[in-house]
């Protein structure tokens, strides 16, 4: 723990139950807006058991100095789903009941889902959020398992919709894929390219005959450092091509998240190829910690959705 927050109230802490690391972020409030205050991380892989998870998470807590035992975390799209309705003015029972019936209409297995209705600035525009029953047992079921509580729970989207305050395009460069989420009069949007940080590490491994976690050192270390470059730059123009002016997002902004994001070359190449959009490294609520610029600058990206979850929990006590 960096600081003492003894006297500071405690947000729920941002849990991002990643597919190669489980991260979590310490958070109080302040004046000013939420402030960091510790962060800390497991490695993981598809084969540990919930109870696994939940034994990690509570040593993370004690690691940080967390009292708090609520905690925030989110569900990514193949477990959820975000779309617009419109409705004429209705009370809120009959919103209610139009979309469920929508929701049955879009998806087929929406019987399995819990359907929720949120307001956009747009009056009469609403975000239509989908979730499986068995996403939302299985994190309530974790964290319980860990001794936490879960106060908040959000979809991907929406989390980055609020975190980015709208004006800002989320590019999450993770572990098996790429998505870009955006924001569309009021409604979040996600665009998903089927590659990412460890296809690029497998393509270093290829080219230099090399084992793939030799590879992922390499990477660290180096960066791609002359290969992998043909991978790289099929990512970047796919990315590229997202912002072309007939983007329906006006944001002048972008946020470069998620482990593969710190690759220096695919920040080159994509400030080359967009060059009227601001490329974001850092956000206020880590500029806010104790931690020194060159450990906050090389941390966020992979920090950031965690740090995100944390900072949802000050409008959700």
């Amino acid at each position: 723990m960096l600081s003492n927050a003894k006297h500071s109230r405690e947000l729920p802490l941002g849990i991002d139950l990643g597919s190669s690391k489980l991260r979590m972020t310490y958070a109080v409030a302040t004046p000013e807006g939420p402030r960091i205050e510790a962060v800390t991380s497991r490695e993981r892989s598809d084969g540990y058991t919930d109870e696994w998870i939940a034994t990690m998470l509570e040593e993370m807590r004690i690691d940080i100095g967390a009292r708090t035992r609520s905690c925030s975390m989110a569900l990514g799209a193949e477990e959820s789903s975000i779309g617009a309705l419109t409705l004429p003015k209705m009370t809120y029972r009959e919103r209610l009941a139009a979309a469920n019936i929508e929701a049955l209409r879009r998806y087929p297995n929406s019987k399995s889902r819990l359907v929720r209705l949120f307001a956009t600035e747009v009056p009469g525009r609403y975000a239509l959020a989908t979730a499986e029953r068995s996403a939302v047992l299985k994190r309530r079921s974790i964290a319980a398992k860990a001794g936490l509580r879960l106060s908040f729970l959000g979809i991907d989207g929406m989390v980055w919709h609020r975190f980015s305050r709208q004006q800002t395009v989320v590019v999450d460069i993770g572990t098996s894929s790429t998505r870009i989420h955006i924001t569309d009069r009021g409604i979040p949007k996600i665009h998903c390219f089927p590659v990412g940080g460890k296809a690029v590490t497998g393509e270093i491994a290829r080219e230099l005959s090399i084992d793939e976690r030799s590879a992922e050192q390499r990477k660290r270390i180096l960066g791609s450092a002359g290969s992998g470059e043909k991978l790289i730059g099929a990512l970047a123009a796919w990315i590229g091509e997202r912002f072309e002016p007939s983007d329906s997002s006006d944001a002048a902004s972008v946020l470069l998240v998620g482990n593969g994001s710190r690759l220096p070359e695919i920040r080159r190449l994509l400030a080359d190829r967009i060059p009227a959009r601001r490329w974001l490294a850092a956000c206020n609520e880590f500029e806010r910690s104790r931690y020194p610029e060159d450990i906050r600058r090389a941390a966020f990206s992979d920090w950031a959705l965690s740090i995100a979850l944390a900072s949802a929990g000050e409008h959700h006590p």
